[in-house]
């Protein structure tokens, strides 16, 4: 299962601005990696002192505002948030991309290997913007915006060949925050769940307020596929209802 980690796990720095003119409907997510040779971190502990290298190096060598990119995927299936949903990147290296297009960044170089974990953190990644970040559906590897190598020859294969388009089962990161009632709880969560077990064909309003017919729908739902019926929306019932 995909974890996020917020800007505050992992030590971000504060952005010198932020602007919000983004429109990613009209494109999608293009794919990126960190650059030559190998770079992925054996143990997940020391992936955010390499995020907070790759911001240090953009904020103060690049001069930019912030990290460039939207996310930021590991190989041990986690998902760091850089700039995040709805903020216009410095990823893409062009006006269009940077408009069109968030950035999801893997932390491994050429010449590491893409597991499976790796893979699963992308699709995951590219499920989020587009479940609540308004993403298009397209998913683009860096060098189709701007003469590069990026995201390596391993990489761009996969995006042409639509290993890194997620299918109608992947589920978005579990946002790290049990839903349950009482009390009523709100929030975009809340209105990502909702939305998707309207999708499953359970009557009930994405108003993004979990209360008593939400937990209600959770109850049923989670008899019906053989889960702790406790209407509490964890991480197995998050998953489960994208399955």
């Amino acid at each position: 299962m995909t974890t996020v980690v917020t800007r505050a796990q992992w030590g971000a720095r504060a952005p010198r601005n932020v602007s919000n003119n983004i429109t990613p409907a009209n494109g999608g997510v293009a794919i990126h990696h960190v650059g030559t040779g190998s770079v992925a971190r054996p143990d997940h502990s020391q992936c955010a002192a390499q995020v907070r290298g790759i911001q240090n190096f953009h904020m103060d060598e690049k001069t930019w505002s912030d990290i460039a990119y939207t996310y930021l995927v590991c190989a041990h299936d986690h998902i760091f948030v850089g700039r995040g949903k709805n903020v216009r990147t410095a990823a893409n290296g062009s006006s269009s991309g940077n408009q069109n297009w968030y950035a999801v960044c893997g932390l491994v170089g050429d010449g590491d290997a893409i597991g499976e974990k790796l893979v699963d953190a992308y699709k995951s990644a590219i499920v989020d913007l587009r479940t609540s970040g308004g993403a298009g559906r397209g998913v683009t590897g860096h060098r189709d915006h701007v003469a590069t190598t990026c995201p390596g020859e391993k990489l761009y294969e996969m995006v042409t060949e639509g290993t890194l388009t997620p299918g109608p089962g992947v589920a978005p990161p579990w946002p790290g925050i049990y839903l349950s009632y009482p009390p009523i709880m709100r929030g975009s969560s809340v209105t990502t769940w909702q939305k998707q077990m309207r999708v499953r064909g359970w009557s009930i309003t994405a108003d993004g307020a979990y209360g008593p017919a939400s937990k209600s729908a959770c109850t049923s739902f989670q008899r019906d596929n053989g889960l702790t019926a406790d209407g509490i929306v964890g991480p197995a019932t998050w998953d489960a209802t994208w399955a």
